[in-house]
């Protein structure tokens, strides 16, 4: 490594400036605390207008669609001004003053919600135009509302970063002070000391601290964000080398923070798709409920009653992800009770599952999309009785269940068609056959890997079996 022989030559000169110097750190500390005032007054004001598109989102997105959904506002009125789109304005307003890439981060993912958004409601204002059945709208509508509460939750992500980059800066402020008046007096005590004695330190001051600098300069360049440089004694140099190895430190943890954020995001992403039990399955069984009570049925009343409870509890399961072979199979014969109750003679089912594996943990709710698959695409558009049957076998390292109905099948290029969309993992935007298919997939993927698979069989006018196949965790 080279010597910088220049050095030597200005704190030879620096001698007769010393007292010049003084003025650096107020000139310093003033830019210091202008940018930290402005970045502190940007915060506050990006609390209180996130806060109000908050408002806006909560209060009047949802009530405004609903009017477009119940035709109280044409499509033509709606495209011509509506609150959603003075929620994208407000939001690229913020992002405008915003300072770290944090806060831009987190107001770009409510943009993107808000791009989901849209696609939904062009997909309703297709269904208007169309004259489509007012049920695809309302199912829509169970998605915008999901989407809706994500975007409430992000803002207030932002405002709660916000909040914390104004308690920041304050506290820099404060801390910026004391370091300030320390600083002006130990320059004022010691700088006639200083004058003489830095030709003598200026090696182990300067050019040490200097070398220790382009070192590390070298080692972050290679990727070593690990490497942290010792700090010297002098306060400009301390300053440079402690950002320094903070800025080591901030991209590492940064690296990780974002891996993090990757998953929590396909998370997120997954509890809406995960959202498959309607209101309606729960309204339409109560109603059965009553009806029964109704008649005096007080068997069926008290099985049905039963069922829903543990299929609901199951459901829930406290949070848990994974539950035993034996819940997820009690899980969907609750649910098939339910339904044969209510369909009667033309809904049967059966249940063949080895005992050995029935405490093996299994990914939650990987069937139950399956069997309400096949009975609503599958039995329901024959004039047969339809059968639901639900297998199982046990291999040394894997286990394979089978959903099998007797419904009306798929011709072949339809079956070509779901399997090429299942491998690509995109969603039927016809929604038949393809929602509780993707759902399953995309849970499998992301919790088992390439190890899990999702394959499907179909016979027209004969039948559909689709197998599920997961590694048997120890």
């Amino acid at each position: 490594m080279e010597k910088i022989a220049s050095i030597k030559e200005i704190f030879q000169q620096t001698n007769r400036l010393l007292f010049s110097i003084t003025l650096i750190p107020l000139l310093v500390i003033s830019i210091f605390y202008t940018r930290n005032i402005l970045i502190y007054r940007s915060a506050l004001a990006n609390v209180e207008e996130a806060n109000a598109v908050s408002t806006i989102v909560q209060e009047n997105v949802l009530e405004e669609l609903w009017d477009l959904v119940f035709g109280l506002i044409d499509v033509p009125a709606y495209e011509s001004g509506n609150e959603l789109e003075k929620v994208r304005q407000a939001i690229e307003e913020i992002q405008a003053n915003t300072t770290t890439a944090k806060e831009s981060a987190t107001l770009d993912v409510a943009l993107r919600t808000l791009d989901t958004l849209d696609k939904y409601i062009s997909e309703m204002e297709s269904n208007i135009a169309n004259e489509r059945p007012f049920d695809e709208n309302e199912a829509i509508m169970v998605q915008v509302d999901a989407v809706t509460v994500l975007l409430y939750a992000i803002l207030q992500d932002f405002v709660r970063v916000e909040i914390e980059i104004a308690g920041k800066t304050s506290d820099d402020m404060l801390v910026s002070l004391y370091y300030l008046i320390l600083f002006e007096l130990v320059i004022v005590l010691t700088i006639v000391y200083y004058a003489r004695k830095n030709d003598r330190f200026l090696t182990k001051l300067i050019q040490e601290p200097l070398n220790d600098l382009i070192v590390l300069s070298e080692e972050l360049s290679q990727g070593h964000l690990d490497y942290q440089a010792k700090e010297p004694e002098v306060a400009e140099l301390r300053v440079v080398t402690e950002s320094m190895n903070d800025m080591a430190q901030n991209l590492r943890v940064l690296i990780e923070e974002n891996a993090v954020k990757q998953f929590d995001l396909a998370q997120s992403e997954l509890r809406v798709l995960q959202a498959q039990i309607t209101p309606h399955f729960i309204y339409n069984t109560l109603d059965a409920i009553l009806s029964l009570a109704e008649q005096g049925n007080s068997e069926q009343v008290k099985t049905m009653t039963y069922a829903l409870s543990d299929f609901l509890r199951i459901s829930l399961s406290k949070g848990q992800d994974w539950i035993t072979v034996e819940k997820e199979i009690r899980h969907v014969e609750d649910y098939l009770t339910i339904l044969q109750i209510r369909y009667g003679a033309m809904l049967t089912f059966a249940i063949d599952i080895p005992e050995e594996i029935l405490q093996t943990e299994v990914l939650k709710m990987i069937l139950q999309p399956l069997v309400e698959n096949a009975v609503y695409h599958g039995t329901k558009h024959v004039r047969r009785a339809g059968n639901v049957t639900v297998a199982a076998t046990d291999d040394d390292d894997t286990i394979q269940f089978f959903v099998t109905d007797n419904g009306i099948g798929m011709q072949e290029e339809r079956l070509l068609e779901i399997r090429k969309r299942l491998a690509q993992a995109t969603v039927d935007e016809t929604g038949e056959g393809g929602y509780g298919l993707y759902n399953v997939r995309k849970r499998l993927l992301l919790y088992y890997g390439n190890v899990a698979s999702l394959d499907i069989d179909s016979t027209y006018r004969k039948g559909t079996t689709v197998t599920v196949t997961v590694p048997k965790i120890t």
